[in-house]
């Protein structure tokens, strides 16, 4: 089944160096035919020059504009594999990595996601495994920490979301994509995953395949601790009142809100009101957030 890797990018001609070694070399050891592009969000360093000189049998593509992981779906709809794998431009692979992920697809037609087990950069610690959601004290919460995950780390799974990983094109492209609505990111991810699920697709972790995640290297650099924190929740309240409903959901929304922003006050942390304000705007406007 062939396979395309594609790698977002912005700015981060030295994480590529890092990283890209790891990725080509996967990309030769795979069984399945797979061709690597690094898609790029208008950067002003070196990344093209590298990316041109040191690797020429990469595809260096420029988004049209800087949507950040939305700039995916205008490129998926030119490319014509029928398996994604979309990572950061922070990630670095094993080499035996491709195979397990792509094998899911060959097995169950309704495959939406292969994610792999995501370990820290420098692989002490695991980040991220299978992922389950809930709501809790009237927050969406979804985590890989959830409790006894630790007996579940190497076991292939169902998982609820995965921000990277393997991706049927074909079901991306139907679905519409990353929702451009939760710009510049955060929950855009399990919001696509979310209506995968409710498509009838299937999620699938796949322990087996091992990657090394920095961990939001972009994002750092371009955003503030509490412009991070406010759209983190923000794009929280966003993804709720999007995609949940009913009058039980309802009142324990509305029953612990309050209580979340007196703590939040009491605690300093404007993150959580600044969110909730601007969720509430943009929900009203029906458009897509500021930066």
């Amino acid at each position: 089944m062939k396979t395309r890797i594609v790698i977002l990018n912005y700015n981060g001609c030295e994480m590529l160096e890092k990283c890209l070694p790891s990725i080509v070399d996967a990309a030769r050891a795979a069984t399945t035919p797979t061709k690597i592009t690094v898609l790029d969000n208008g950067s002003s360093d070196e990344s093209e020059s590298f990316i041109l000189s040191k690797y020429p049998g990469i595809d260096f593509v420029k988004a049209p504009e800087n949507l950040v992981l939305c700039s995916y779906n205008d490129y998926l709809t030119k490319i014509t594999e029928p398996v994604a794998i979309l990572l950061n431009n922070d990630i670095r692979v094993e080499k035996d990595f491709i195979d397990p992920l792509i094998r899911k697809f060959e097995e169950d037609p309704a495959t939406f996601l292969v994610a792999p087990r995501v370990m820290n950069f420098d692989g002490t610690a695991v980040d991220s495994a299978d992922t389950r959601a809930e709501i809790r004290g009237g927050m969406f919460r979804a985590s890989a920490q959830y409790p006894g995950h630790e007996a579940h780390l190497m076991v292939p799974s169902r998982t609820f979301a995965s921000g990277f990983g393997a991706f049927s094109r074909e079901k991306f492209i139907k679905l519409g994509g990353y929702d451009l609505r939760y710009f510049p990111g955060i929950m855009e991810d399990a919001d696509l995953c979310l209506r995968a699920q409710r498509a009838g697709y299937r999620l699938y972790y796949e322990p087996r395949s091992v990657v090394y995640h920095m961990g939001q290297a972009s994002f750092k650099k371009a955003y503030s601790d509490l412009k991070r924190e406010t759209i983190a929740h923000r794009n929280t309240f966003f993804f709720m009142w999007k995609n949940y409903s009913g009058v039980i959901f309802w009142v324990n929304h509305l029953f612990w809100l309050p209580l979340r922003i007196i703590v939040s006050i009491l605690r300093g942390r404007p993150g959580f009101f600044l969110g909730l304000a601007e969720a509430i705007r943009i929900t009203a406007a029906g458009r897509k957030p500021s930066q």
